[in-house]
């Protein structure tokens, strides 16, 4: 065997496409994670006001919603497979199966299914509250006086998102356990490209 081939590394389509869309995922979830504690866009000047800051704030709100959505539909069918055939390894017969149901037992993938609905049930109280008329359910609350208009976040808000790390946390343990994330992903590949091409100028210009 020719000993040059040993240096040849194999590229993995598959893989890699899949290292970049669960990495680009959990950058999403970084940035609306911050524009939710702090009120500040992505890749942006900061707010110009302590009312847009707010806004953005519970803005954040639903980008984490979304971002958590969507870390659990990339990882469901890995995790699924993998629950299901401990399943069918421990009710092999039909009449197992049927008493004991997959979606009845107490496994990882029907723990991600409960975040899920967890999810859907936030998301959808915060359009709710949007709609309705009485403050008591709002995030942000409008608040008049002779000096104008000034926005108030309300105890839902840091309910909710103390809820929502909560939910991230199970979704990513979950993710590690199934090796569709990594512990020893670096802060570095957190970063956005932006972030990393503003450090290497600072860098050279310090140097």
């Amino acid at each position: 065997m020719d000993e040059g081939v040993t240096g040849i590394s194999v590229f993995n389509p598959a893989k890699d496409i899949a290292k970049e869309v669960t990495l680009q995922v959990l950058i999403n979830h970084r940035d609306a994670t911050r524009q939710a504690r702090e009120g500040v866009l992505p890749n942006a000047e900061p707010p110009s006001s302590d009312n847009q800051k707010k806004i953005n704030k519970v803005k954040g709100l639903y980008k984490m919603i979304s971002s958590q959505r969507e870390m659990i539909n990339i990882s469901r069918p890995i995790i699924r497979f993998s629950c299901f055939k401990e399943w069918k390894k421990k009710n092999e017969k039909d009449e197992d199966q049927k008493k004991n149901p997959f979606e009845k037992e107490k496994n990882d993938y029907n723990d991600l299914m409960l975040v899920k609905a967890i999810l859907e049930q936030a998301e959808l109280d915060m359009v709710n509250a949007e709609q309705t008329q009485s403050q008591k359910d709002d995030y942000l609350i409008e608040q008049r006086s002779p000096s104008g208009i000034s926005y108030a976040l309300t105890n839902k808000y840091y309910e909710m998102l103390n809820g929502l790390e909560d939910t991230y946390e199970k979704i990513y343990f979950l993710m590690v356990k199934y090796k569709i994330a990594s512990t020893g992903i670096e802060e570095e590949e957190l970063k956005t490209y932006k972030e990393l091409e503003e450090e290497a100028i600072k860098r050279v210009v310090d140097a």
